[in-house]
């Protein structure tokens, strides 16, 4: 069931929150700029500790009381967080990738000495274990590579595919993507190394005159130790784009994976995260629309609108069921980066 409406002045009304209004939707910060500058990835390790990542830009940071400059003259690209004091950032360096942990009041240098690697996703997976996923550039070409940090040192790691995304219930239970081809898999770590996990069958239209239409799985997220959920879309080639086709929303229930009948025309989720409470808030891109925010809960699907054009990064402050997003807007020829709460 998909039930639709707007956010009336940002806020959906629902029973009042812990902060004594409706919980809902809101502008928490709003500034004007284009793409330097441009907000992007977001990560909390709870109430009082979440960054977003700007394009060429340090880090902002949320210390409980309001968004600030992390300062400093690092300009990570990528961060990933998990629970308390648990948050990882990387910044590109020539002679290795500068992965940086937070203990709780500032950022220790672990690097990776890899020379030409770039890191595309990452997760925290528990204290002290990370899991990274990415390129090495070399004198004959890219190599996909993964690496993993545990006993206060990282290990490259092999793995049966590349890797695009990445998300953790425990450092026993971590899920990757792999969008390698027409046909994308799912990965399993168990402490015991890597295995592809049987992925459903997908129905995916015959050739196109504009080419293949494949089946892209964008993001993953962990509700619980046998649940977790994978979404992205079939998609069309046309021109110089892509026509969205359906929505494709699996879950695993601790055994196998399996689609769900939830599949909207027209629409692609590009991100997903816990709501803290059992459910699921997607990023929801629409054909010729722009994103809104679903959230997935007691078998409903409920599409939120918020004030932007463009959805880019979310995420869930563990042990809570308030949200952070980032967000692009555009209005009368201006762009203006946004950083969206739920609470």
């Amino acid at each position: 069931m998909i039930v639709f409406f707007v956010v009336s002045a940002l806020v959906a009304a629902c029973s009042e929150s812990a902060y004594g209004e409706p919980p809902g939707w809101r502008v928490a910060v709003e500034r004007a700029g284009g793409s330097l500058g441009g907000f992007r990835d977001v990560g909390a390790t709870g109430p009082g500790d979440a960054w977003v990542v700007r394009d060429g830009r340090p880090l902002l940071r949320w210390d409980g009381r309001g968004w600030r400059g992390q300062g400093g003259a690092a300009v990570p690209y990528l961060v990933t967080a998990a629970g308390p004091r648990e948050a990882w950032q990387f910044v590109e360096h020539g002679r290795r990738l500068d992965a940086r942990r937070w203990d709780g009041r500032t950022w220790q240098p672990h690097p990776i000495p890899t020379a030409g690697a770039h890191a595309t996703a990452a997760v925290a997976a528990g204290p002290g274990d990370c899991w990274v996923a990415g390129l090495r550039f070399g004198p004959h070409g890219m190599t996909d590579v993964a690496w993993h940090f545990t006993d206060g040192r990282w290990r490259q790691v092999d793995v049966p595919s590349p890797i695009t995304d990445l998300a953790a219930a425990g450092r026993n239970d971590v899920w990757a993507l792999s969008s390698a081809g027409r046909l994308p898999s799912i990965l399993h770590w168990t402490g015991h190394g890597w295995r592809r996990t049987p992925v459903p069958s997908i129905g995916v239209p015959e050739r196109s005159r504009a080419g293949d239409a494949t089946v892209e799985l964008d993001d993953v997220a962990v509700t619980g130790r046998n649940e977790a959920y994978a979404v992205g879309a079939v998609v069309l080639p046309l021109n110089e784009g892509r026509v969205i086709r359906e929505a494709v929303v699996l879950r695993w229930n601790g055994s196998t994976w399996r689609r769900l009948a939830h599949r909207p025309a027209e629409t692609a989720y590009t991100r997903v995260a816990p709501d803290g409470a059992g459910g699921l808030w997607l990023v929801t891109q629409r054909q010729d629309h722009p994103d809104v925010l679903t959230h997935h809960a007691g078998g409903r699907w409920t599409p939120v609108e918020v004030p932007a054009v463009a959805v880019k990064g979310l995420a869930n402050v563990p042990g809570t069921r308030d949200m952070w997003a980032t967000a692009e807007s555009r209005e009368s020829g201006a762009t203006r980066q946004l950083i969206l709460s739920y609470r």
